[in-house]
């Protein structure tokens, strides 16, 4: 990576667990809230990852950065952009309390051994000024139709984040609810975010502002969004998903905006292998 940052994090025996009033909490309401996995000098390097990795060439597809509110293949600086699995870019990323906490807190709230959990990671930011809204979606909601998952989310900002620049939301108990109707953001499959398709009251969501290093839990059905970002600075956050082998279906899921979804994104790499706009 070009020498941007120490290939190896700093060294911490930093450990959060959680307690079984906390682990109630989640299965009561679908998320929780820790205020700190990490250390400063931890976060540093995190941070000096994360900005080496979302400078990488864009190419507009899941390969690299991508702007999740425009089309695939757009190369514009993304309004809401993501890069997928920065744990094999950086493998060093694994040896941090940030992964090693998340992947101990997630386990006990899947009630699993920690050898049955693997994991992956996602950096997701909203630029200066005119980051893109997270519309309101469940994760589950963007994943295979013929798998049936045991999961847990975890999302850390590097940055502090309020409702300003684009803190989640969470609705407590959402997430007992199976997998709502979806479509593609403006009904353009070529664009990857999704947002609820039916009226769903979310007066009772809740706001979680968060300081950098502190890092919320959430289960993959648990209806989520973030506000965009309308402050002078980015706002950077680190997710990972930690789960069991998936199961497959006996039949798949009847979830038409993940195959549209696809055939979007196949279409669109086709035509620009072939040089075609």
């Amino acid at each position: 990576m070009s020498g941007a940052f120490s290939s190896s994090p700093p060294v911490t025996d930093f450990v959060v667990d959680v307690s079984e009033a906390q682990a109630l909490f989640f299965e009561d309401n679908g998320y929780l809230v820790i205020e700190c996995v990490t250390t400063q000098v931890e976060l540093d390097w995190l941070r000096e990852v994360y900005d080496a990795l979302i400078a990488r060439p864009r190419s507009g597809f899941l390969d690299k950065v991508f702007d999740l509110t425009r089309p695939y293949g757009s190369t514009a600086e993304p309004s809401l952009g993501q890069l997928l699995f920065p744990e094999r870019l950086v493998p060093a990323v694994r040896e941090t309390a940030m992964w090693q906490n998340a992947k101990r807190i997630a386990t006990r709230l899947l009630a699993v051994a920690q050898h049955e959990v693997e994991s992956w990671g996602h950096l997701l930011f909203k630029a200066a000024e005119h980051g893109g809204e997270t519309p309101w979606h469940q994760d589950e909601a963007y994943w295979d139709i013929h798998l049936d998952y045991h999961a847990v989310g975890a999302w850390m900002p590097l940055d502090d984040v309020n409702i300003d620049n684009g803190c989640l939301w969470f609705l407590p108990g959402s997430h007992r609810r199976e997998v709502l109707p979806h479509r593609h953001l403006g009904d353009d499959a070529r664009v990857h975010v999704l947002e609820l398709d039916v009226d769903a009251d979310v007066s009772e969501a809740v706001a979680v502002p968060l300081s950098a290093g502190g890092m919320s839990f959430h289960h993959p059905r648990m209806l989520h969004h973030a506000r965009a970002n309308v402050t002078s600075s980015i706002r950077r956050a680190w997710a990972n998903e930690y789960q069991t082998v998936p199961v497959k279906r006996d039949r798949p899921a009847d979830r038409p905006w993940v195959t549209e979804g696809h055939r979007a994104l196949a279409e669109s790499l086709e035509r620009s292998k072939s040089g075609k706009s």
